[in-house]
């Protein structure tokens, strides 16, 4: 009888009753930001050629740039194609033939892409090749400038 006792007894304090939970904030107080990431870019001119960076800028104002490379040419910041899926580019052309850099979103992360353009020629947005990767917090919204 005693075994019966002890095995209700074990049973009723483990049988998951139900816990208050403490719902009470702790902390110092900051104040809590939603995620958000502005894409946008700096070209630096450099006599025949321009140095491009990639700059991004959270929702406190923090922006940050990463560079992405120097290309021959006349760099201006462009829309892209809808096809090629890109938040904002810069294109940058000397003469007849150039490359575009595209700005596009793949889960947490912004990938610089280029393409090699040419005057007349749609291009293929299957060609581009990765330059560079930037992680965006999880989470974070991502949007051009």
């Amino acid at each position: 009888m005693k075994r019966f006792v002890l095995a209700i007894v074990l049973v009723a304090a483990c049988s998951g009753g139900k816990h208050k939970q403490d719902t009470t904030a702790t902390g110092s107080g900051s104040a809590l930001y939603a995620k958000k990431i502005s894409v946008s870019w700096g070209i630096s001119p450099k006599g025949s050629s321009a140095e491009v960076f990639l700059q991004t800028t959270d929702e406190t104002g923090k922006q940050t740039s990463y560079p992405v490379g120097t290309f021959e040419g006349t760099c201006q910041i462009i829309k892209p194609a809808q096809e090629m899926k890109a938040l904002t580019g810069v294109n940058c052309t000397a003469g007849n033939a150039g490359v575009e850099l595209h700005a596009v979103v793949n889960d947490a992360d912004i990938v610089v892409l280029k393409l090699k353009v040419q005057v007349g020629v749609t291009p293929d947005p299957m060609a581009r090749e990765e330059v560079t990767r930037v992680k965006a917090p999880s989470g974070a919204s991502i949007e051009a400038a």
